[in-house]
């Protein structure tokens, strides 16, 4: 079918059609569900509405504006989507299969168990004659942006989306199968639990993506980048992306601790004279003990320390930033000038702990304790005493934190 063979709704009608649509999104037994299948709407803007459940089966919508709209449950089956504007949509549960995505702005919206799965899209012009095929092939998504979007639990079975923008989105638990990323920016991307089958990733982006708990069966891996991926997602992925590109193994890890905390101990006592700093990147050092322990001036950069114990540590200007310190114990330790940036503390145990600034020697000011955009769901801070702390782009409700003022 053509552009010509597609209804071009006046003003009126479509109005009317919003409308009533509109009211029954309030009240269905006085509006009517919309229906706006097959109709040529390129470059409408119907930013900012709620337009659930609303029908654009086989419908032009190429450089639409839908910014921020609701559109959960609506079908695009067999939509042209491209160059449209859905930032900040809610599109979840909504029907995409077969949907032309190339170009289209999907930052931040939400597809949670949205279907972009490959659809063959027939429309019968009357009774006992053959279908005309629409859409015969996979939803295309090439150089889409969904930059932060939400696909959590989406159906991406045989969907292109090669050199689309996916850096920092959720895809968690989404299905995969026989998908195309092939040269895509997947920076940062979660994709624990989801099945990654026969999914082509050749030439993507995969820096730091998290990836416990994928399915993995005849994955293509060739070419793409590999690099700062949390210990427990590199175990997960290297047996099977043997020509993909990794970070050299962390020099310092849990087999050479011993070593490196007794050459720190020499360069603490030493002022940097004899010994070395204690520096650990991307190692596993998860489960370890470090209960009752003094720790000064050690780095724990991007490291998997879940479920170790730091209870009643002393814990002095230690960088933390960027670690899975889930499940781990803090109870009643104290943190002076500690760095948490960006660590996923989720479930730590902080009852006690008193967190502080490090003064600086000579009243040369202090350095404060950041938890900056860290991850505290389910964290406890019951009879913790925080003097003072960086908690900027990090959500406190509900974890018992101790505000004062």
């Amino acid at each position: 079918m053509t552009k010509a063979d597609l209804k071009i709704p006046s003003p009126e009608e479509l109005k009317a059609i919003v409308g009533t649509h509109l009211l029954w999104t309030k009240t269905p037994a006085k509006g009517k569900r919309g229906e706006l299948s097959y109709c040529a709407l390129p470059g409408i803007d119907l930013s900012g509405l709620d337009l659930h459940g609303m029908v654009f089966t086989g419908a032009d919508l190429g450089g639409a504006r839908f910014d921020g709209c609701n559109l959960a449950e609506c079908d695009f089956f067999g939509a042209n989507l491209s160059g449209a504007h859905l930032r900040g949509a809610k599109l979840t549960r909504a029907v995409l299969r077969g949907a032309r995505l190339a170009g289209t702005d999907l930052e931040g919206a939400d597809l949670h168990e949205a279907d972009l799965r490959e659809g063959v899209l027939y429309r019968h012009r009357g009774p006992r004659r053959p279908g005309e095929i629409e859409t015969d092939g996979a939803a295309e998504g090439e150089m889409t942006n969904f930059f932060r979007a939400d696909l959590s639990n989406a159906k991406l079975s045989g969907s292109v989306f090669k050199g689309a923008k996916l850096a920092g989105a959720i895809m968690a638990n989404a299905t995969m199968v026989d998908a195309d990323f092939t040269g895509c920016d997947m920076t940062g991307v979660d994709l624990r639990g989801a099945n990654l089958s026969r999914t082509n990733f050749t030439s993507a982006r995969l820096t730091g993506a998290k990836m416990v708990g994928v399915s993995i069966d005849k994955t293509v891996f060739t070419g793409a980048d590999l690099t700062g991926l949390m210990p427990e997602d590199l175990n997960q992925v290297k047996g099977w992306a043997r020509d993909a590109k990794f970070d050299p193994p962390p020099v310092n890890n849990r087999d050479n601790f011993p070593a490196v905390i007794a050459a720190h101990e020499k360069w603490l006592q030493s002022d940097g004279r004899e010994g070395r700093q204690a520096v650990f990147e991307r190692a596993d050092l998860s489960g370890l003990d470090f209960s009752g322990k003094l720790l000064r001036l050690v780095v724990f950069r991007r490291c998997s320390l879940s479920g170790a114990d730091f209870g009643d540590a002393r814990i002095f200007a230690v960088d933390f930033s960027g670690s899975d310190l889930r499940q781990v114990r803090f109870r009643g330790a104290k943190v002076s000038g500690g760095r948490f940036d960006g660590a996923d503390l989720t479930g730590a145990d902080l009852a006690g702990c008193r967190i502080a600034p490090l003064p600086l020697a000579g009243g040369g000011g202090q350095i404060a304790t950041s938890f900056r955009s860290a991850r505290l769901s389910r964290s406890v801070f019951a009879g913790a005493d925080v003097l003072a702390g960086d908690f900027s782009e990090t959500a406190l409700a509900g974890t018992g934190f101790p505000f004062r003022g």
